[in-house]
Order: C-alpha cells, then structure tokens, then sequence
C-alpha cells in the first residue's frame, strides 16, 4: 500500500479571478458556467497517485481544497 500525504490548501484572491473553476477543473467536477461569489468556504477533496523521482515509490496525495 502506498503511504498516504495529507495537504490542506487554502485558495484565496480577488472576486471573479477563477479560484472556485481552478479548483472544480482539479476536482474533475464541472465547471460552474455563471461566475457566483462563493459564500464562506467550499471545500473540495482530491486524492492524486504520484511518483517522486527522489523516492521511486508510489504516494497518494489527500489535497484538501479551501476555496
């Protein structure tokens, strides 16, 4: 089993810049297609296999988005 990496991301800038699409575009969710001002915080959970050259092994990354 490959060891498992937890990272919390907080995404955060000005209105209407496409913080909320860059985040659902990662998600593999769609992509909202009217700009809403997102009220509090969404939070958006991706699990990404890489393999870093350094290592060679296999590593799930758990990538918590905040936006």
């Amino acid at each position: 089993a490959a060891p498992t990496v937890t990272y919390k991301l907080f995404v955060c800038g000005k209105s209407g810049v496409g913080k909320t699409a860059l985040v659902a575009t990662l998600a593999g969710t769609p992509v909202p297609p009217v700009h809403h001002e997102t009220l509090g915080i969404e939070a958006s959970t991706v699990y990404w296999p890489a393999k870093p050259r350094a290592s060679g092994r296999a590593v799930l990354f758990q990538l918590h988005f905040w936006d």
